[in-house]
Parts: structure tokens; C-alpha cells; sequence
């Protein structure tokens, strides 16, 4: 089991690390293109409203609380709500809007770890609950945090579990962080 728990804790590193790196490209190249912040925000606001009623009516926006509270209650988690979580939520940051970073994380950890849990052959709770705190802690280069979190959250007897997923994503994370003044952790 830890042998599967430390390849899903690559997983979350490598998304979580994206996701930080895809979140400062993405706003350069928002910034370049509209260097005005209100002209930004509004045509780039404008172009995301279509796109979230466009994909599944709304699924998308908001803090991705629906796609957590799906992740765990054995409702329908798509294959590729964690992808397009992703990339909104980017796009979103990107124009401008500010906050709403962690909660997306954690929606985009805990669908992944829906999609990965047949692939690696553990209960989906438990895979959906080491996606919410690995893919977070990788996106956020932290390592203690989220594994408090997720033990808190879902139950200290997950503790050695959690342990080796978010020291796992922690390493995987190519030094990424979505906190651009964050110094690199402890490596």
C-alpha cells in the first residue's frame, strides 16, 4: 500500500507543481496581452461566465466545494473535472480575481484522487482525501501543513499515509509554489 500511496503522492506533486508554474505563466501572459487590470478582469471575467455555463452548466465555478463534497459522498466525479478545475481556476487567478486558491486545490486533489483510485487499486475516500492534501501542499511547496490537514480532517489513523503522499508531492513539486514571494522549503 505504501508502494501506491508514495506513485499517487508523484501524481499530486507533479499537478500540484504545474498547477503553481502554469498559475505564473498564465499570468504573464495575462498581464502582456491586457496590461490594464480592469480592462483584464472584465474581458477575461466575461470570456470565463461563458465558459463556466457552457461546461456543465456551472460545474466549474465557485470554490469547487460541489466537486469535494461529490469526491466523498460517492456522487459523480468526471474523469476530467480535477483537468478542467485546474485550468479554470487558472484562468480565473490569472485575470485578476483574487483569493480562492486553497479551496480549488482541494477540489482539484480530491477529483484527481477520484480518478486515480481504480488505477492504484485503494478505496476512493482514502485516494480522494490524499489528493486534497498532497496536490495542496505541492501546489503551495509545503510539507507539514497539509499533512496536518489531512490528518485532521479525515482521521489521525491516516497519519503514516498521509505522511508519505505530501513528503512525496512535497518532493515532486519542482520547487514550485503559487505564493510568489515563498521562499524554497528546507531541500
Amino acid at each position: 500500500t505504501l508502494g501506491r500511496v508514495a506513485l499517487l503522492g508523484v501524481a499530486f506533486g507533479v499537478v500540484g507543481g504545474l498547477f503553481a508554474w502554469c498559475l505564473k505563466w498564465a499570468k504573464a501572459i495575462a498581464q502582456a496581452h491586457l496590461e490594464n487590470p480592469v480592462k483584464r478582469i472584465a474581458v477575461m471575467g466575461v470570456g470565463l461566465s461563458c465558459l463556466f455555463l457552457l461546461l456543465w452548466q456551472g460545474r466549474y465555478c465557485g470554490l469547487g466545494t460541489n466537486l469535494i463534497s461529490a469526491s466523498f459522498s460517492g456522487q459523480t466525479i468526471l474523469p476530467w473535472d480535477w483537468a478542467l478545475k485546474f485550468a479554470l481556476t487558472i484562468l480565473t487567478l490569472a485575470a485578476g480575481f483574487q483569493g480562492g486558491e486553497v479551496t480549488p486545490l482541494f477540489a482539484i486533489g480530491s477529483s484527481l484522487g477520484v480518478a486515480l483510485a481504480g488505477l492504484a487499486g485503494l478505496p476512493v475516500p482514502l485516494v480522494a482525501a490524499l489528493g486534497y492534501a498532497a496536490v495542496f501542499g505541492a501546489a503551495t511547496n509545503t510539507l507539514f501543513a497539509p499533512i496536518l490537514i489531512g490528518t485532521e480532517v479525515f482521521g489521525y489513523s491516516y497519519l503514516p499515509l498521509f505522511f508519505v503522499a505530501c513528503v512525496v508531492a512535497y518532493l515532486f513539486n519542482m520547487d514550485k509554489s503559487i505564493y510568489a514571494l515563498q521562499q524554497i522549503g528546507w531541500r
